[in-house]
């Protein structure tokens, strides 16, 4: 008798203690919206302030789109490509922000033609100085009042794919992010440089400094971008002459085809517009509306 009260007790006590230790755990909810339900959208100037590893005072100009509603809401950082802004994603904005996504679109500093970010020159920017930019923004974004912190979605276009690809993957960086998302992601740019003199050249007609050609030579994205190992999504058009399809088939072998949705838009090149476009944001707003959960 006395041995089964011993195990009895035994028994209860293990199972006090798997209780105890779920408790204060909270199961996540997928969030479900109405499909023609729409947020009021606000939208304000922005800016993100840090100090570099360079010891330079940046500040990133950039416009917070966010539901006109009390709550916290999960975010999308927008990172623009060569030359852009911005301004750059205005209708991925106001869709996401409709459907309760607070979205914070910049300037990478230094990195185009009348940007408004400050504390760095065009000969200054890198694809590495992109990730510190990035890097603030997610630090900051997290802090908004606004915003569930463990619900943080990363947007690209182009080279801001690329550096979004590379920021991901970083191992103090991959946890905080809940999925990414890509237009054409210009994981071509190491090649497109690795051969080519360190030297200052114009493009598109804006400077690259030889210092931005230096730091991609010994660059390899497909063997980097795989750190990151939640879901991907990829929007690319099939007559897109600036990232060619092997760099596209290179970036879902690197992830694995099992974790990145891939969707080719035909006959879209590289930028889309009209129905292209159209396509590309309900492709990645139903990706992100797939993975995100009621606030906690």
């Amino acid at each position: 008798m006395k041995k089964v009260m011993i195990l009895c007790t035994a028994i209860i006590l293990a199972f006090a203690g798997i209780f105890a230790g779920c408790e204060g755990e909270k199961v996540r909810t997928p969030r479900v919206l109405p499909e023609d339900f729409r947020y009021e959208v606000q939208s304000n100037q922005h800016s993100v302030n840090y100090t570099d590893s360079s010891e330079k005072e940046i500040s990133l100009y950039g416009m917070l789109w966010a539901p006109k509603a009390e709550g916290k809401f999960p975010a999308i950082i927008l990172n623009h490509g060569f030359n852009g802004h911005y301004r750059d994603f205005p209708a991925e904005c106001q869709a996401f922000a409709e459907r309760g996504y607070v979205c914070y679109a910049y300037d990478f500093c230094g990195a185009q033609a009348g940007g408004l970010s400050t504390g760095r020159t065009a000969s200054e920017y890198t694809p590495f100085t992109m990730k510190e930019d990035l890097r603030a923004a997610i630090a900051n974004v997290k802090g908004l009042e606004n915003v569930d912190e463990t619900q943080i979605f990363l947007f690209g276009g182009s080279q801001g794919g690329f550096v979004t690809g590379l920021t991901a993957a970083d191992d103090d960086v991959k946890e905080e992010v809940a999925a990414i998302a890509m237009y054409f992601p210009a994981f071509n740019i190491a090649d497109d440089w690795r051969e080519k003199p360190a030297q200052n050249t114009t493009l598109e007609g804006y400077s690259i400094d030889a210092a931005y050609i230096q730091s991609v030579r010994e660059l390899y994205p497909f063997e980097v971008i795989g750190n990151y190992e939640k879901n991907i999504c990829i929007v690319w058009g099939d007559r897109d002459e600036d990232v060619r399809r092997q760099y596209i088939d290179g970036a879902v072998e690197a992830y694995g085809e099992d974790r990145v949705e891939l969707t080719v838009i035909p006959g879209a090149g590289h930028g889309f517009g009209g129905t292209a476009l159209n396509t590309a944001v309900k492709t990645v707003l139903a990706f992100f509306e797939a993975r995100t959960y009621e606030a906690i």
